[in-house]
């Protein structure tokens, strides 16, 4: 659908490196068809290194050429202004995928007047096609819109749209916070098992397997199923079983000081050390 097309990502922050690396291993695109608009020369540099993109300062070359341009930058981090004159550059039917967390689709469509807008959401395990994807249209060309969205997105993990972009933002936050909590709770139960003499790779082997087998239980979960989810919901000794365990093993005083100090550090490094 984009093989001949030149696409554009304006902002150089850690999105664009998951963006790059999953287009890359899910969706199949070569990165140095990609084209990212950069701050500092610095950063150019490294993400040429890294991920063999074709990273610039000076988009003007670039611009009259582009079908897609994607916008991934902290809120407020590029100004109107600038986003103006990028829309006086680009062809008419330009495609604009948004993924700015603040910046609503009608505020997009005020300054890239006519072009077809996707505004979207996403979390970083897109990288394995086992992320989530959720999305809202602008009203031009909708539908054709949809078909894009779909195209792009589901490689990555579940792509979900939603009609009410207030909808959309609750449930970015919800994906936040996700991740979030779910990064934090893995780790801290195999540095429990750690702790407590377990091999490293055994307890990342056994948490993976009863996180990834909880999950599959609750979304696909039968009447039968349902009945002893209720049953076991009953077993109040169960609880009372595990709550000294999971103090002995640490796993709430590591989440609860972990969100404490915003350390992401301690969010991420099983992530590096472990999981790699």
């Amino acid at each position: 659908m984009f093989s001949n097309s030149i696409r554009l990502i304006v902002g150089d922050e850690f999105i664009t490196e998951i963006i790059l690396t999953a287009a890359a291993r899910q969706a199949g695109v070569n990165p140095a068809e990609i084209y990212v608009a950069c701050r500092r020369e610095k950063r150019c540099v490294q993400l040429r290194e890294q991920y063999n993109v074709r990273a610039v300062l000076d988009t003007s070359e670039i611009l009259p050429k582009v079908k897609v341009l994607m916008l991934a930058f902290p809120f407020g981090k590029v100004t109107e202004r600038e986003l103006a004159d990028i829309a006086k550059k680009i062809p008419g039917d330009a495609i604009i995928i948004s993924c700015v967390y603040g910046l609503r689709i009608p505020a997009i469509e005020k300054i890239f007047q006519g072009h077809a807008v996707i505004r979207v959401m996403m979390n970083p395990m897109i990288v394995t096609g086992a992320g989530i994807c959720v999305y809202a249209l602008g009203g031009v060309k909708a539908e054709d819109s949809e078909n894009i969205a779909q195209f792009l997105f589901k490689s990555m993990g579940k792509a979900i749209k939603f009609d009410s972009e207030a909808e959309l933002e609750s449930v970015g936050e919800l994906i936040i916070s996700s991740t979030i909590y779910s990064f934090l709770a893995v780790n801290a139960l195999i540095e429990g098992g750690r702790k407590n003499g377990i091999d490293v790779e055994k307890a990342r082997e056994v948490v993976s397997q009863v996180i990834a087998g909880t999950v599959e239980t609750l979304i696909n979960s039968d009447a039968v199923i349902d009945y002893l989810i209720q049953q076991g919901q009953e077993q109040k000794n169960l609880l009372k079983r595990s709550k000294p365990i999971l103090e002995r093993y640490g796993v709430i005083d590591y989440m609860r000081k972990s969100l404490a100090s915003a350390d992401t550090d301690e969010i991420s490094k099983f992530r590096y050390r472990y999981w790699q």
